[in-house]
């Protein structure tokens, strides 16, 4: 990272620890459901269930690391040591919570076309 660009970021330690928490829930959740799908005999629409799951889990984890909430961004607020207020770097805030989505995205769609070509 360039010591000369400002850090960015919109949430502080507590908001990290709680995206974290629910990123790897999601994931664990995504991951047993892909589990079920592989060894039973399941409903096509469990595999959108299973996308979800990925997806959600998949974001709130790069929230987590990037220090980044999508919502936040959306609603050009950031709330650090549990303070809100109006976010200065509002363009770059948004374009990074859109990378956060499409790589998300991109984690779950890969996710499930390789659950749907295992099963």
């Amino acid at each position: 990272m360039d010591s000369n660009r400002p850090v960015i970021r919109n949430i502080g330690e507590q908001e990290k620890s709680r995206l974290r928490a629910a990123g790897v829930a999601a994931m664990a959740c995504g991951l047993a459901l892909a589990d079920i799908v592989i060894y039973h005999e399941v409903p096509s629409w469990i595999l959108f269930v299973v996308f979800l799951s990925i997806w959600l889990g998949a974001s709130a984890l790069l929230q987590a690391r990037e220090r980044i909430s999508v919502v936040l961004a959306a609603r050009r607020l950031r709330r650090i040591d549990g303070k809100e207020e109006r976010e200065q770097y509002v363009l770059t805030l948004r374009e990074r919570a859109r990378m956060i989505q499409r790589r998300s995205l991109v984690v779950a769609v890969l996710f499930v076309t390789l659950l749907t070509l295992i099963r």
